[in-house]
Protein backbone atom coordinates (compact mmCIF):
# COMPACT_ATOMS: atom_id res chain seq x y z
CA UNK A 1 0.00 0.00 0.00
CA UNK A 2 1.52 3.48 -0.84
CA UNK A 3 1.55 6.07 2.01
CA UNK A 4 0.33 9.07 1.53
CA UNK A 5 -0.84 11.69 3.96
CA UNK A 6 -4.34 10.44 3.54
CA UNK A 7 -3.91 6.66 4.31
CA UNK A 8 -1.57 7.69 7.38
CA UNK A 9 -4.36 9.77 9.12
CA UNK A 10 -6.71 7.55 8.20
CA UNK A 11 -5.01 4.51 9.76
CA UNK A 12 -3.36 5.82 12.86
CA UNK A 13 -0.36 4.47 12.09
CA UNK A 14 3.12 4.75 14.61
CA UNK A 15 6.65 6.42 14.39
CA UNK A 16 7.80 4.99 11.27
CA UNK A 17 4.54 6.35 9.79
CA UNK A 18 4.68 9.50 11.31
CA UNK A 19 7.88 9.72 9.94
CA UNK A 20 6.74 9.11 6.16
CA UNK A 21 3.87 11.35 6.83
CA UNK A 22 5.82 14.43 7.71
CA UNK A 23 8.57 13.92 4.86
CA UNK A 24 6.76 12.62 2.35
CA UNK A 25 5.16 15.71 0.07
CA UNK A 26 0.88 15.24 -0.15
CA UNK A 27 -0.37 13.14 -3.04
CA UNK A 28 -1.05 15.12 -6.12
CA UNK A 29 -4.58 13.70 -5.39
CA UNK A 30 -4.44 15.37 -2.26
CA UNK A 31 -3.41 18.76 -3.86
CA UNK A 32 -5.92 18.49 -6.04
CA UNK A 33 -9.04 17.93 -3.87
CA UNK A 34 -7.14 20.75 -1.62
CA UNK A 35 -9.41 23.75 -1.94
CA UNK A 36 -7.82 27.45 -2.48
CA UNK A 37 -6.72 29.21 0.73
CA UNK A 38 -7.00 26.04 2.81
CA UNK A 39 -5.10 26.08 6.17
CA UNK A 40 -3.68 23.06 7.57
CA UNK A 41 -2.05 21.51 10.91
CA UNK A 42 0.01 18.70 12.06
CA UNK A 43 -1.07 17.58 15.22
CA UNK A 44 0.79 14.80 17.17
CA UNK A 45 -0.70 12.56 19.74
CA UNK A 46 1.22 10.60 22.26
CA UNK A 47 -0.89 7.96 23.32
CA UNK A 48 -1.26 7.48 27.10
CA UNK A 49 0.08 4.08 28.94
CA UNK A 50 0.30 3.27 32.47
CA UNK A 51 4.71 3.14 32.37
CA UNK A 52 4.25 6.81 30.14
CA UNK A 53 6.98 8.93 30.49
CA UNK A 54 6.89 12.88 29.40
CA UNK A 55 9.09 15.73 29.95
CA UNK A 56 6.95 18.79 28.87
CA UNK A 57 9.66 20.93 29.91
CA UNK A 58 11.91 19.52 27.72
CA UNK A 59 9.79 19.11 25.08
CA UNK A 60 8.50 22.69 24.99
CA UNK A 61 11.69 24.46 25.66
CA UNK A 62 14.07 22.43 23.74
CA UNK A 63 12.49 19.80 21.25
CA UNK A 64 9.58 22.25 19.96
CA UNK A 65 12.30 25.59 19.35
CA UNK A 66 14.88 22.99 17.56
CA UNK A 67 11.55 22.16 15.32
CA UNK A 68 10.20 25.75 15.30
CA UNK A 69 14.41 26.45 13.90
CA UNK A 70 14.47 23.15 11.53
CA UNK A 71 11.20 23.99 9.68
CA UNK A 72 11.45 27.78 10.00
CA UNK A 73 8.96 30.21 8.24
CA UNK A 74 7.03 27.07 6.78
CA UNK A 75 5.10 26.73 10.50
CA UNK A 76 3.53 29.42 12.46
CA UNK A 77 2.20 28.42 15.97
CA UNK A 78 2.70 25.55 18.32
CA UNK A 79 -0.08 24.47 20.91
CA UNK A 80 0.37 21.62 23.57
CA UNK A 81 -1.84 19.93 25.33
CA UNK A 82 -1.51 17.95 28.47
CA UNK A 83 -4.18 15.40 29.07
CA UNK A 84 -5.24 14.82 32.49
CA UNK A 85 -7.92 12.38 32.44
CA UNK A 86 -11.74 11.44 30.02
CA UNK A 87 -14.67 12.79 30.98
CA UNK A 88 -15.60 9.61 33.00
CA UNK A 89 -12.42 10.54 35.32
CA UNK A 90 -10.00 7.69 33.97
CA UNK A 91 -7.00 8.07 32.20
CA UNK A 92 -6.29 10.29 29.68
CA UNK A 93 -6.20 8.96 25.64
CA UNK A 94 -3.03 10.97 25.19
CA UNK A 95 -0.82 11.77 27.62
CA UNK A 96 0.35 14.90 25.48
CA UNK A 97 -1.23 16.43 22.41
CA UNK A 98 0.97 18.77 19.61
CA UNK A 99 -0.72 21.41 16.89
CA UNK A 100 1.45 22.63 14.90
CA UNK A 101 0.11 25.47 12.27
CA UNK A 102 1.45 25.03 8.59
CA UNK A 103 2.26 28.08 6.77
CA UNK A 104 3.17 26.69 3.53
CA UNK A 105 2.71 22.85 2.70
CA UNK A 106 5.45 22.84 0.17
CA UNK A 107 8.67 24.23 2.58
CA UNK A 108 6.64 21.84 5.56
CA UNK A 109 7.66 19.05 2.60
CA UNK A 110 10.79 20.29 2.35
CA UNK A 111 11.95 21.42 5.83
CA UNK A 112 10.45 17.74 6.62
CA UNK A 113 12.53 15.98 4.69
CA UNK A 114 15.73 17.39 5.68
CA UNK A 115 15.44 17.60 9.48
CA UNK A 116 12.88 14.96 10.52
CA UNK A 117 15.59 12.34 11.63
CA UNK A 118 16.91 14.50 13.67
CA UNK A 119 13.31 15.15 15.65
CA UNK A 120 12.83 11.69 15.69
CA UNK A 121 16.35 10.77 17.60
CA UNK A 122 15.57 13.98 19.77
CA UNK A 123 12.07 11.68 21.13
CA UNK A 124 13.69 9.61 23.41
CA UNK A 125 15.05 13.02 25.55
CA UNK A 126 11.76 13.52 26.47
CA UNK A 127 9.52 10.49 26.22
CA UNK A 128 8.99 6.30 25.86
CA UNK A 129 5.59 7.05 24.18
CA UNK A 130 5.41 6.29 20.76
CA UNK A 131 3.65 9.19 18.58
CA UNK A 132 0.97 9.16 15.89
CA UNK A 133 0.60 11.95 14.04
CA UNK A 134 -1.54 13.31 11.41
CA UNK A 135 -2.18 16.11 8.83
CA UNK A 136 -5.14 18.09 8.91
CA UNK A 137 -7.18 20.12 7.47
CA UNK A 138 -8.61 23.41 9.21
CA UNK A 139 -12.68 23.07 8.56
CA UNK A 140 -13.64 25.67 10.78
Amino acid sequence: MELTRRSAATNLLGLTALGALLSTPLAAADKAAKPAGAHHCLSVYYPWQPDAKFDFDYYRDKHLKMMSELYGSSVGKFQVRKGLRKGDGSSPAFIAALTVEIRSMEAFDAAGKQHLPRLLADLANFSNVTPVGQIEELVG
